[in-house]
C-alpha cells in the first residue's frame, strides 16, 4: 500500500516540475518575442528617418543642381553677350535653351531617384511593422500559466493512465 502512494507522490511531483519547466519555457518564449516586437518597432521608426533622409538630401541635391544650373547660364549669357551675340535668337537662343532643358531633366532624375529611395524605406518599415505586429499577436498567445498548467494536468493523465495498464496486467 505504500508504494502505491510513493508512485502517486512521484507522479504528482513529476507533473509539477512538467508544469514548472514548461511554464518557465513559455515564459521565456514570450520574453524573446516581445523583444522582438520592440526590435521590430525601432527597426520601423529607423526606416522612417531614413526615408525623411532621403528626400531631404534629394532636395537639398535639386537645389545645388539648380544653382550650378544657373550659374552655368549665367556664365554662358555672359560670354555670348561679350561676344556681341544676340541671346534671343539663334545658337545662343538654342545653346541656353539646351542649358535649361538638360538642367531641368537633370534635377527631375535627382528629385526621382530621392523619391524611389524613399519608397524603399517606405516599404522596409511597413514590412517591418507588419512583422512586429505578428511577433506581438506571437507573444501576446502565449499564456505561461495556461501551459504549465496543460502540461502538469497531461502528465497527470499519462502516469494515471500507465498505473492503470500496469495495475490490470497485474
Amino acid at each position: 500500500m505504500s508504494l502505491v502512494y510513493v508512485g502517486v507522490a512521484v507522479a504528482v511531483i513529476g507533473a509539477g516540475i512538467s508544469a514548472y519547466s514548461a511554464s518557465e519555457q513559455a515564459d521565456s518564449q514570450k520574453k524573446q518575442l516581445n523583444y522582438q516586437a520592440k526590435v521590430d518597432a525601432n527597426n520601423a521608426k529607423i526606416a522612417d528617418w531614413q526615408r525623411s533622409d532621403a528626400l531631404q538630401r534629394g532636395e537639398a541635391d535639386a537645389q545645388a543642381n539648380m544653382r550650378q544650373q544657373a550659374q552655368l547660364i549665367g556664365a554662358q549669357r555672359a560670354t555670348l553677350a561679350a561676344n556681341g551675340t544676340d541671346l534671343n535668337q539663334g545658337s545662343s537662343l538654342d545653346l541656353l535653351s539646351s542649358t535649361k532643358f538638360t538642367g531641368a531633366a537633370d534635377v527631375n532624375q535627382i528629385q526621382n531617384n530621392a523619391a524611389r529611395e524613399a519608397w524603399g524605406f517606405t516599404v522596409d518599415a511597413a514590412n517591418t511593422r507588419a512583422s512586429q505586429n505578428l511577433t506581438q499577436w506571437q507573444a501576446n498567445s502565449i499564456n505561461p500559466t495556461k501551459v504549465g498548467v496543460m502540461t502538469g494536468v497531461g502528465s497527470l493523465l499519462t502516469s494515471a493512465s500507465s498505473y492503470a495498464g500496469k495495475k490490470k496486467a497485474a
